[in-house]
């Protein structure tokens, strides 16, 4: 008899190949520019660590058992059958669980910090979305920052200070979202959702609505400017007097 040979067979190159372009695709988030979207990078990072450790270990295991038990010419019949490992059995349902139960714990903590309130912000701005535009309104002051679709509106905040916004619809559902700052909330018709950022790095940051929303859902940009916390200030001085 021909003895069975030991190429992988084209399905399994393939699906191997697929495996390894999505787990290094999963690691190209953009780089953070706030306090809170690097604590979520550092969680996206963890849970790619743990797929990739997934990956190796159960690859290398059917790797392993393909070699090791393949088919010879002079075998007959079946190889020896086990009907129960009771040590192997719990380690394989103890380490699946052990590791679900710390990816939730690093989640939650994560959750925890990035949706919570760190007392009274440093500035706080009413967002509104609308068709097909957004509006900001510096709390406190009288500087109002509107946008229309051939002219998107751009939101100047201060490097190092917390920023909650406070997100609301004037019509339909849409959906901030910076995708530097790797987070984004739905602005829901009725409710208001909140969202506070430390930015930690200057430069401009582009925006977007990620809801779809209508005809012009496609112009209803936006963009923040991060600048340092004594040009802010000179900025947002500047605005109230004109």
């Amino acid at each position: 008899m021909r003895r069975a040979g030991s190429r992988i067979p084209p399905t399994a190159a393939r699906a191997v190949a697929i495996a390894l372009a999505a787990a290094l695709l999963a690691g190209c988030a953009p780089q953070p520019a706030t306090v809170e979207g690097g604590q979520i990078k550092g969680l996206y990072d963890l849970f790619l660590m743990a797929a990739v450790g997934v990956f190796v270990i159960v690859a290398a295991l059917i790797g392993w058992s393909i070699v090791r038990y393949r088919a010879s010419g002079d075998s007959e019949g079946l190889p020896p059958q086990t009907h129960s490992n009771p040590r192997l059995e719990v380690v394989w349902w103890a380490l699946p669980t052990l590791l679900v139960i710390g990816l939730f714990v690093a989640t939650a903590g994560v959750l925890g910090q990035v949706d919570g309130s760190a007392g009274t912000p440093a500035m706080r701005v009413q967002v509104t979305g609308f068709q097909w535009q957004w509006r900001f309104d510096y709390e406190g002051t009288a500087v109002t920052i509107a946008g229309t679709p051939d002219a998107p509106p751009q939101l100047v905040l201060p490097v190092g200070e917390r920023i909650a916004f406070d997100l609301e619809s004037a019509d339909v559902i849409h959906s901030f979202w910076v995708p530097r700052f790797l987070m984004k909330r739905d602005v829901v018709p009725g409710q208001t959702n909140h969202i506070e950022v430390t930015i930690d790095a200057e430069g401009t940051y582009s925006g977007q609505c990620a809801e779809f929303c209508g005809r012009l859902h496609d112009e209803m940009l936006f963009s923040i400017r991060a600048v340092p916390a004594d040009e802010f200030a000179a900025w947002l001085a500047s605005q109230e007097g004109s």
